[in-house]
């Protein structure tokens, strides 16, 4: 399946270089309530929670996405206010869960949830998970997660090398964007490898991102 992932234009083209994407652990995100999507009035269950926490941090990775890249909110909060790109992968569809989303938190008996250790109830902690306050819907958000053996450390960030399962097919311009052309694409694209390029524009009649129809979609091949 394709989807977008947002950020500046220079993070973007190390990205193509490199052939790699930057990933994040869950205590970086944006969200206070992420992996809280249940209530926690019971000081017992935030105790568990706190630890399930610490644990999903220390295992996993997440790399953030989108299933489009026309709302503008998505590039004004993560397209570095709509001058920077969306990078189109292409992902396998097994290997990306869809957030849900909720108005209210979900009344779970933790304690019963987590002693049972059987699929159904790991299923079910693992949806709590992927689930977050309505008003995030408009990222119409997927996720894909990364065990320790797929990602490695550099500095103080975390990253996954891209192969047969991910893969940067295109990249999308905010529609701020004044400064990335095709002979900056060309010179970072790896030998072999071929991307489209889409232009955006603010579109005229609603508050949708829209692609540029006097600046068709190009492709661009490495040969360096």
């Amino acid at each position: 399946m394709k989807l977008f992932h947002f950020l500046p234009e220079v993070w973007a083209l190390e990205a193509i270089n490199k052939q790699r994407l930057k990933i994040s652990k869950y205590s970086d995100f944006n969200d206070p309530f992420e992996l809280t999507a249940m209530s926690l009035g019971d000081r017992i269950d935030r105790r568990l929670i706190n630890e399930s926490k610490r644990k999903l941090d220390e295992k996993l990775r997440v790399l953030c996405c989108s299933a489009s890249w026309n709302s503008p909110l998505l590039w004004g909060h993560y397209g570095d206010k709509h001058k920077g790109v969306a990078l189109e992968l292409e992902v396998p569809d097994k290997a990306a869960e869809a957030i849900s989303y909720r108005k209210s938190r979900e009344q779970v008996d933790l304690g019963d949830l987590f002693s049972q250790r059987d699929e159904e109830s790991k299923r079910r902690f693992f949806k709590l998970c992927n689930t977050k306050y309505i008003e995030w819907g408009y990222e119409d958000e997927y996720r894909v997660q990364f065990t320790q053996e797929d990602f490695y450390s550099e500095g103080d960030h975390d990253f996954y090398d891209l192969g047969t399962e991910i893969k940067i097919t295109g990249i999308v311009l905010g529609a701020l964007n004044k400064t990335l052309t095709k002979s900056k694409v060309h010179d970072v694209l790896p030998q072999g490898h071929v991307i489209s390029v889409t232009t955006t524009r603010t579109a005229f009649t609603s508050f949708n991102i829209v692609h540029r129809k006097d600046k068709p979609v190009y492709k661009v091949q490495g040969e360096s």
